[in-house]
């Protein structure tokens, strides 16, 4: 059970990042090593609040699912800009919503195309497994 969280959490994070650092190479941000670490623990907390959020709080289905999950981004986002040192003005801090809502659909249309890649590959078994119980 754990295993299968923790997998999820790793997914979303490795997915997580790797737009976060995407948005940070458009955007001609300076990358050194330390800021990457710190953006790697923020997509960690990220990961595991969405985690707890549609396990604890708010189910997957609801529509205030991602409108929660992506107030948790932006609100993540100014503690680190505070717990990092970031120095991010104010109007910086207002422009990261706008691409943290970029960054949330990119993750959603990655996702999404990986599961209906997993579902494609379901209903072939499944095609199979009719095919040969047929014969």
């Amino acid at each position: 059970m754990i295993f299968k969280y923790l997998k999820q959490i790793l997914k979303l994070t490795s997915v997580v990042f790797t737009v976060i650092i995407l948005f940070q190479l458009v955007t001609e941000q300076h990358l050194d090593n330390t800021k990457l670490y710190e953006l790697l623990a923020l997509s960690l907390v990220l990961s595991l609040i969405k985690v707890i959020i549609n396990k604890y709080i708010i189910s997957e289905d609801s529509v205030f699912n991602p409108l929660s999950y992506i107030i948790v981004i932006w609100l993540m986002v100014i503690a680190s800009n505070y717990l990092f040192s970031w120095n991010m003005s104010l109007s910086s801090i207002f422009s990261t919503f706008i691409e943290v809502i970029l960054i949330y659909l990119c993750v959603r249309i990655i996702n999404y195309q990986h599961e209906k890649i997993e579902v494609k590959k379901m209903n072939e078994i499944l095609y199979r497994n009719r095919k040969n119980k047929q014969q």
